[in-house]
This record gives structure tokens, C-alpha cells and sequence, in this order.
């Protein structure tokens, strides 16, 4: 149960960015205020998992629930409230889950297989030292936490700007986040193509509490690790095409850097996360 559940948590960032703006403006998809909005997206996918002994996360179906009033809404795992919108600026305010967590909560066969087992050990050789390892389920339960923050958005006729500002309101990790986007978008022959690098830095605080390691994990102290704070970059990458009134055809790709205050941590053995997603969504 707790793997679907984080699952499902994880599937909500995958979907296509929307909005509430008139259609004429930016590139994310539009809902009519005070309508609910359903969707299913079903394909073959995945996101990778950059810990030691993560799984990778499967996505076969992707839930989507939406609401807009005329100043709150709910945005499958995000609330919010609307201050202010002129069509090409709009400033909200909001809660939603920070997705750190999701990747310490695997089973892995590593567990009872001998996957980090490596038969070159037995093999003469210049003598190597390997990185040091800990693993995810070895270490003391990293909480779920719930960001608060604010976000700017700036409207063009073929694209979108926006600057968010995140803090942990639920006191487990007291960190922040900053992250900066621009989504572009192209339609041509029916297919619609949006482009969306992005810049997202975390504080020492946030990568310390999910990445670091000390006297809480039970590790040795030559494994002991402090996070750091760093930037992100990244680059999303949404193609979809109509197939029906009801269908559309949906693909998927994104790519984020870590940054070297979590990489260096000894939980940590891939430098960036990875997403594809395959496949074809229904709206209800």
C-alpha cells in the first residue's frame, strides 16, 4: 500500500503542467474555472531513483484531478489561492508535498540478492578504493514534508515564465527552495510541443535532513555526510497529440542535475533523476 500511494505521489509530477489563464496565453493546459476536471493517462514509463538500493519508479497510470474557482484551487496534490491575475501576470499562494521522501520508502531485492556484489574484486588489479555506500534502507525514516510557497507567473502568447519561492511549513526539515522555468511551446499538424528548462536551488537545511547522515542512521562516523545547499538544472520535454475529443497521445521526458551538496552524500549513487513516459490519456 505504501508503494502504490508513492507512486501515485510521484505520477502527479509527471503530468503536463496547467494552468487557469485564458487559452490565448502561456503553454500549459487551461481549465474552465469552477469545473472539475478528471484524466487518466495510461502508457509505459519511468523515473529513476538516485539512491543506493532505490528502485525505480514505474509509471503505467497517471491519476488527474483538478478544480479552479474563481480564486482557490486544487491541482491534483497542490492548494491554492489566486491574488492576482491581469492574463499576462498572475501571483497564487500554496501548499504541496515535497517528493524527497518518495525515494527512501522502496523494497529493493538488493535486500536478499547480492547485487552490490562485484565479481572484478576477484581479479588482480591496481588496487581501487570504492566510493563509500550507505543504503536507503538502512538509515533512519526520512519524513514526508508539505511545502508552502508563492509563485509568479508571466504569460507570453507562445510561452510562460514563472518564479516560485518554497519553505517546509511542516517543521521537519525547515529548508527552502527557489526555482525559476520558462515553458515553450509549438504547435504544429495537430501536435503540441512544449519545451521547459528550469532552474531549482535547495538549501543546506532541505538536503541535509533527506541526504545527510549522522548519529540518527546508525553508520559509521566515516560515513557521516552533511548536505549542502546547490542549484538543479533541468529540462522537461511534453509532446501530445489529439486523438478524439476524449483521447490524446502523451509522451514524456525530463532530466534534472543534482547539485554536489547531495551527490556527494553516501546514499546517492546516480548524479540525476530521469523521467519517460509513453502513452495515451483519457479526460473524463
Amino acid at each position: 500500500m505504501k508503494t502504490l500511494l508513492l507512486s501515485l505521489c510521484l505520477f502527479l509530477s509527471v503530468l503536463t503542467c496547467r494552468s487557469a489563464e485564458s487559452c490565448e496565453y502561456g503553454a500549459g493546459q487551461c481549465v474552465d474555472k469552477q469545473d472539475w476536471q478528471f484524466g487518466l493517462a495510461l502508457g509505459i514509463g519511468v523515473r529513476t531513483n538516485p539512491l543506493v538500493d532505490g528502485d525505480n519508479i514505474p509509471l503505467l497510470l497517471l491519476p488527474d484531478i483538478a478544480w479552479y474557482g474563481e480564486s482557490f484551487y486544487l491541482d491534483n496534490d497542490e492548494f491554492g489561492y489566486q491574488w492576482y491575475d491581469s492574463g499576462e501576470v498572475a501571483l497564487e499562494t500554496f501548499v504541496n508535498l515535497n517528493k524527497e521522501a518518495a525515494y527512501f520508502r522502496y523494497f529493493h531485492p538488493s535486500n536478499v540478492l547480492f547485487s552490490n556484489f562485484s565479481l572484478s574484486a576477484s581479479f588482480i588489479g591496481p588496487a581501487r578504493v570504492p566510493p563509500p555506500e550507505v543504503s536507503k534502507d538502512d538509515v533512519a525514516t526520512r519524513r514526508w514534508a508539505v511545502n508552502g510557497g508563492a509563485r509568479i507567473h508571466i504569460r507570453q502568447q507562445q510561452g510562460e515564465w514563472q518564479l516560485a519561492a518554497l519553505t517546509d511549513v511542516s517543521s521537519v526539515h525547515h529548508g527552502h527552495q527557489l526555482s525559476l522555468s520558462y515553458s515553450r511551446m509549438w504547435q504544429a499538424g495537430g501536435w503540441r510541443i512544449v519545451l521547459t528548462p528550469s532552474l531549482t536551488w535547495k538549501s543546506a537545511a532541505l538536503t541535509d535532513y533527506y541526504y545527510g547522515l549522522g548519529e540518527r542512521d546508525g553508520v559509521l562516523l566515516s560515513y557521516y555526510f552533511s548536505g549542502g545547499s546547490g542549484w538543479q538544472p533541468g529540462l522537461d520535454l511534453t509532446v501530445t497529440k489529439p486523438l478524439s475529443e476524449k483521447w490524446l497521445m502523451l509522451f514524456k521526458a525530463s532530466h534534472t542535475e543534482l547539485h554536489d551538496g547531495m551527490t556527494g552524500s553516501p546514499l546517492v549513487q546516480e548524479g540525476s533523476i530521469n523521467t519517460l513516459f509513453m502513452g495515451a490519456a483519457y479526460r473524463f
